[in-house]
């Protein structure tokens, strides 16, 4: 071959590789992920901002490789289905599904075979027949399960341990803890404590009038059962019941709030290792593969700055076996 013709095919040849070239420097695709909150705000809400950073750390970029459709139902359990409808017109590649177990139903209602990630806090996605096992979940969900259902359980061992003399507890509850409010029965029998259940209902809630008629039936602590629609009110919870004087035992959302024992898995580590299980999903892996997570660690926080205001002693015990104390 002439030099002059060898030139001319070398040229060619690299012509040809260039469209190759420039498809791999193609800016990757924008996945978009759909997230149905029961109440609050991604920008109030402390473990979504953890559940973004750790998007970040993952490598998107929000705008340029991930869209993120968030609704939230502002408290409303009737809205649910519908938000969640309109979530599945989005197309989303992933759908995020936290808190309660209508917001998993009605996201399973509308997805097709969208993958979804649960975060389920107030059901047992196993006997809800959400997934076959935890081990092998089969279908298109998979994610996080944290035993709420138990530990509202734990948090009255942990109320009684710090406050021995305590026999009547006032328990908030709503449309979202229905689950938890009937399992704690059998834990306050084995531990003497008489429960006043008080239903919240409305748009916000107003906690006066129920925690001033605990206090007037003798109650002597409050235990909060875990709701998106109370973590949104809870410096507002805690004053009503501080004003009553009535300690408040509840999850670990609430420690900085107030409540004097504060008991459970860290929320933000969970919403977090959602993160990971939308990239392993965004990145090939099938929900019916990856086994579902459950928290590894719970922590005991106590707050003796709310104990003095209260005129409250807690024992050395429970400070010891604390992780974090507030002073």
């Amino acid at each position: 071959m002439k030099r002059r013709d060898a030139l001319c095919f070398l040229a060619l040849l690299g012509t040809s590789a260039l469209p190759a070239r420039s498809a791999s420097s193609q800016p990757a695709r924008n996945f978009k992920v759909a997230i149905l909150t029961t109440a609050g705000s991604r920008e109030e809400t402390p473990f979504y901002a953890a559940m973004e950073r750790r998007f970040k750390e993952l490598g998107y970029v929000e705008g340029k490789n991930l869209t993120f459709v968030w609704q939230s139902a502002g408290g409303r359990l009737d809205k649910i289905p519908e938000i969640a409808a309109g979530l599945a017109r989005a197309r989303p590649d992933v759908f995020i599904a936290p808190g309660s177990e209508i917001v998993l139903r009605s996201i399973r209602a509308v997805a097709g075979q969208a993958p979804i990630v649960m975060i389920a806090v107030d059901y047992d996605p196993v006997e809800t027949n959400f997934v076959a096992s935890l081990a092998r979940p089969g279908g298109n969900i998979t994610g996080l399960f944290l035993r709420q259902v138990e530990s509202a359980a734990k948090r009255l061992e942990m109320l009684k341990e710090a406050l021995p003399r305590t026999g009547r507890v006032a328990v908030l509850w709503d449309s979202f803890t229905r689950d938890q409010l009937s399992f704690i029965d059998t834990a306050a029998k084995k531990l003497s404590l008489v429960l006043l259940p008080y239903e919240m209902q409305g748009n916000p809630y107003e906690f006066e009038p129920p925690l001033k008629d605990a206090r007037e039936k003798r109650a002597e602590a409050v235990l909060a059962l875990t709701s998106g629609s109370f973590f949104r009110v809870r410096e507002k919870m805690m004053a009503a019941a501080h004003a009553q004087g009535l300690p408040v035992v509840a999850n670990t959302n609430y420690a900085e709030a107030g409540a004097l024992i504060a008991f459970g898995a860290s929320f933000s580590q969970m919403f977090m290792r959602a993160a990971e299980y939308v990239d392993r999903i965004l990145k090939g892996a099938k929900p019916a593969d990856l086994p579902v997570d459950q928290p590894d660690r719970y922590d005991l926080i106590v707050n003796l700055k709310t104990a003095r205001a209260l005129g409250l002693k807690i024992p050395q015990s429970v400070l010891l076996r604390a992780n974090r104390v507030i002073e």
